[in-house]
This record gives C-alpha cells, sequence and structure tokens, in this order.
C-alpha cells in the first residue's frame, strides 16, 4: 500500500515542478527541453513529473495560470484606489507586477510565441492565454467606467488588447537590454496619455 500524501505536499511539488519547467525551458527553449530535463531539475522520477503534467504544453499552460493569478492580484490592488491615485498606481503596477514575473518568464514567452508556428496544440494554449489576459483587462477597464472614471463610449476590448500588447512590447525591450527605468517611463507616460483621452472630465 503505498504511502499518503498530503494536499499541501503535493501543492509544493506541483509548484517545484512549474519553476523547474521555467528555469528549463529558459535555457534550452520550448522545443529542446525533455519532460526528463524538467524531472532531473526538480529532483524527481519521471514517474511522478507524468503524475502531474502529462506534457511540455500542460505545463507551459500551468505557467500561464501562474502569470494570470498575479495579473488578478495586481488590477486588485488597482480596482481599490480613488480616481486621482490611478496614474500613480499604474507606476506601481508596472514595478510589482515586473518583480512578480520573473526574468525567465517573460524570456520563454517570447520563445513560445516563435513555437506556436509550428505547435498547434501549444498555439491553442498560448491562444487561451491570451484571452483570459484581454477578459481580465478588460474587466478593469468596465469597472472604471461603472466607478465614473472613463468614458462610456469607449471601445473597451480594443483598449485591452493595446494595453498588453504595450506591456508585451516593453518586456521584449527589457530582455534585447533596453534599461528598465526607460521602459518604466514609456509604460508611464503612455498610460497618462490614454487615461487623458478617455477619462471623464
Amino acid at each position: 500500500m503505498s504511502p499518503k500524501v498530503s494536499p499541501q505536499y503535493k501543492l509544493e511539488i506541483r509548484e517545484k515542478i512549474i519553476q523547474s519547467a521555467i528555469t528549463i525551458f529558459s535555457i534550452h527553449g520550448f522545443d529542446k527541453t525533455r519532460m526528463e530535463d524538467i524531472s532531473i531539475d526538480a529532483d524527481i522520477s519521471k514517474g511522478t513529473l507524468y503524475l502531474y503534467f502529462k506534457s511540455k504544453e500542460d505545463l507551459f499552460y500551468a505557467i500561464c495560470e501562474n502569470t494570470i493569478k498575479s495579473l488578478k492580484n495586481q488590477l486588485g490592488v488597482l480596482l481599490s484606489q480613488k480616481r486621482e491615485d490611478l496614474i500613480y498606481n499604474t507606476d506601481k503596477f508596472f514595478d510589482n507586477f515586473q518583480n512578480l514575473i520573473k526574468d525567465d518568464e517573460q524570456k520563454i514567452s517570447f520563445e513560445i510565441i516563435a513555437e506556436c508556428s509550428r505547435n498547434p496544440r501549444l498555439r491553442k494554449v498560448m491562444y487561451e492565454h491570451r484571452i483570459k489576459i484581454f477578459e481580465i483587462v478588460s474587466e478593469y477597464l468596465n469597472l472604471q467606467i461603472e466607478r465614473g472614471f472613463f468614458k462610456k463610449d469607449i471601445d473597451v476590448s480594443a483598449l485591452a488588447s493595446g494595453l498588453v500588447s504595450l506591456h508585451d512590447g516593453l518586456n521584449l525591450s527589457k530582455i534585447i537590454g533596453i534599461s528598465n527605468d526607460f521602459n518604466k517611463k514609456a509604460w508611464t507616460e503612455t498610460i497618462k496619455a490614454i487615461f487623458a483621452s478617455i477619462s471623464r472630465q
């Protein structure tokens, strides 16, 4: 009879596997990474790894879910702010989200985007992740409209897509060596301009 494993232990092993996957994906790339490489880094057997994740695509989905949780938490902080604090806290959001999302996670996101053109299963995971991100940001914008901060006639879906694309572009700038201070200023100034154009007087 196999020993019982506590739910907490299972969560710890799952998180350990995810962190190892992030590390190995960032070193070898998604395509060249083997499940065995991840099990070695996590110091677990391949059998244990497959109990938690059946494929690299499943692992990437879990990484995406972690990113979504972080985004929801950060937007939750923004939602509690007063109108006059929106810009200041958007500035803080950039810092906090950059600190939460590790460099390795940012690197593998772009590597995986390239891999999507060759891997239909991965493309489906990435598409679903993207839609969830758009929905979260759209929800944030709609709540600002309900609070009377933003105009009612803005195209929320288009604006959400633009904001996510802005953040992605600045992450790419960071990866290729543009300073984080410059990226933060670009983010803040762009958000100020956007919010000024959609804010209710």
